[in-house]
């Protein structure tokens, strides 16, 4: 089908219209909503429409470091760890950015682009935390970052974020006048629980989140009533931050070193 126009001359010419299919094959649409629309079933993100946003906005062919980082991050937090899809994500963040242009002859992933991608991750760590952290499991500038130690970063990662969040459940429970003031026994008989139960737990961080779970509701009311009925700290309180700390302390004392 043509559309006829006049051209600057005046005289009327012909023009090839494209066809819908034609349109779309031409500008790689119908590829990249197939694979968008493969990815958000696999993923099954909490927020669909995010993940539509930040898939499309992320999708440019700038070769900026930055933006090849937040594309990762954004690969590898578009679902839980938990799923098999998740080890999907971590290879095709990792092949994006092992293809990382260093200079105009090298690419790859060097420690200073972990880094990068650890402190993403680690956004929302308190940043007494995130040093710690980071002072065990960075490389150093210039290594080459291979896929088995980054698969084990990214997931200490993943593992300490929800570590915190049980942390911060934790305290909410112990605050019992919800004033931001937990008793001092309280918090501390419950660090030493957390303590225990990840003591038998090999340095895997799977095993450590396991082993934190075991701090069960009916555990904890058996701790808090204990440490009630010998309290001897009155006045004494902890406060979230360091409640929080304390406990990813634990936490961190079974991740293993790497240099």
């Amino acid at each position: 089908m043509a559309d006829r126009r006049k051209n600057l001359t005046g005289q009327t010419v012909e023009i090839a219209q494209e066809s819908e299919r034609q349109f779309m094959e031409k500008h790689n649409v119908s590829s990249m909503l197939k694979d968008v629309v493969t990815k958000l079933l696999a993923n099954r993100p909490v927020d669909p429409l995010s993940f539509l946003a930040n898939y499309f906005r992320s999708s440019s062919s700038d070769y900026r470091i930055d933006d090849i980082v937040m594309k990762a991050v954004q690969t590898l937090t578009s679902t839980h760890y938990s799923r098999p899809v998740f080890e999907t994500n971590l290879i095709t963040a990792f092949q994006l950015l092992s293809n990382s242009k260093l200079s105009k002859r090298l690419r790859g992933m060097n420690g200073a682009i972990h880094k990068q991608v650890l402190q993403a991750l680690c956004k929302d760590v308190p940043a007494p935390v995130q040093e710690k952290l980071l002072k065990k499991i960075e490389c150093f500038d210039h290594e080459a970052i291979s896929f088995s130690i980054f698969r084990s970063t990214v997931f200490t990662c993943f593992v300490l974020n929800d570590f915190l969040t049980l942390s911060k459940s934790l305290y909410t429970t112990l605050d019992l006048q919800r004033n931001g003031k937990a008793q001092k026994t309280l918090c501390q008989t419950s660090l030493q629980q957390l303590r225990e139960s990840l003591s038998n737990s090999k340095k895997d961080v799977h095993r450590i989140m396991e082993s934190s779970y075991n701090l069960g509701p009916d555990t904890l009311y058996s701790v808090i009533d204990k440490a009630m009925s010998e309290n001897t700290s009155q006045g004494e309180y902890y406060s979230h931050d360091q409640f929080v700390i304390e406990a990813s302390d634990i936490f961190l004392s079974k991740v293993k070193q790497l240099h």
